[in-house]
């Protein structure tokens, strides 16, 4: 009864061709269903095939012109009949994947405070870098202003001819504690980057190292770090993560520290990674 059905149901899209053709659905451009190249007269072995989709047939009945349709009001499609259920097992489906993808661009701060003086930057997207310098104030060792320190960087006293004897346990305090602080939406590092301080004048020649103690917010770290030659201070965080740092700088004051004048620089660095 099948095979009966299917070649029946062939006929009738045979015949009715042409009306399919006029069918207005919701779509203002609809699909053009032509079915020429699978039915052909007497050859309906095409249909097998095209029916597994069940997707998009339509028929229309004249009845101004009855007679050209060939009517099946005999047959018995209870066999054949597909109800749809509420599970996916049975229900009718269609649905359309779209990709999607969202590019956030990066941002990343840092700034830096030290003796009523403050410098950010910003760096807004990809390969946005550089560098520039803090104007107006600066970094200063000096017995009248950071006083002398000990080992402990506990004060000892400060001023113009306070007598406090070279030792290799004495130092001079810089001129306040630096804060920094950095902020990004991507992992990245910070750095504090400096050498020792180069003699100039009465101390051409000489070098200078720079002790420098860091509390990350959690106190003091327990060891000091000692740029006696070329080094970074690193850290990282992940992205989100606010960086909050305390860094308190001195250089020794021993018997064998030259009087005079020494220069330098420290580079506070922050960058994603």
């Amino acid at each position: 009864m099948k095979k009966m059905l299917v070649l029946a149901l062939a006929l009738v899209f045979m015949l009715s061709g042409a009306v399919m053709a006029q069918y207005s659905g919701t779509f203002d451009d609809h699909f053009d269903v032509d079915l020429s190249s699978e039915f052909t007269e007497g050859d309906y072995i095409g249909y097998e095939d095209l029916d597994g989709s069940g997707l998009v047939y339509f028929n229309e009945v004249d009845s101004d012109n009855p007679g050209i349709y060939t009517n099946l009001e005999q047959f018995n499609r209870s066999g054949y009949y597909d109800v749809n259920g509420t599970n996916d097992d049975n229900r009718q489906k269609v649905e359309i994947t779209l990709p999607v993808e969202a590019y956030i661009p990066c941002f990343l701060e840092m700034r830096l405070t030290g003796n009523q003086g403050t410098t950010s930057a910003i760096s807004y997207g990809p390969g946005a870098q550089g560098s520039t310098n803090a104007s107006g104030y600066l970094m200063v060792f000096d017995n009248e202003l950071g006083g002398y320190l000990d080992d402990e960087w506990q004060s000892l006293g400060y001023g113009s001819n306070v007598a406090i004897n070279p030792g290799d346990d004495v130092f001079i305090g810089s001129c306040d504690i630096f804060a920094v602080e950095v902020i990004s939406n991507d992992k990245y590092a910070y750095e504090v980057e400096s050498d020792v301080l180069n003699g100039v004048a009465g101390a051409n020649g000489e070098t200078l190292p720079m002790y420098m103690r860091t509390d990350l917010g959690g106190g003091w770290l327990a060891n000091d770090f000692v740029f006696n030659a070329p080094k970074t201070f690193h850290r990282e965080r992940n992205a989100g993560v606010k960086l909050e740092a305390l860094h308190n700088f001195k250089v020794p004051f021993g018997m064998n520290t030259v009087h005079g004048e020494y220069n330098g620089q420290v580079i506070f660095r922050a960058m994603t990674i």
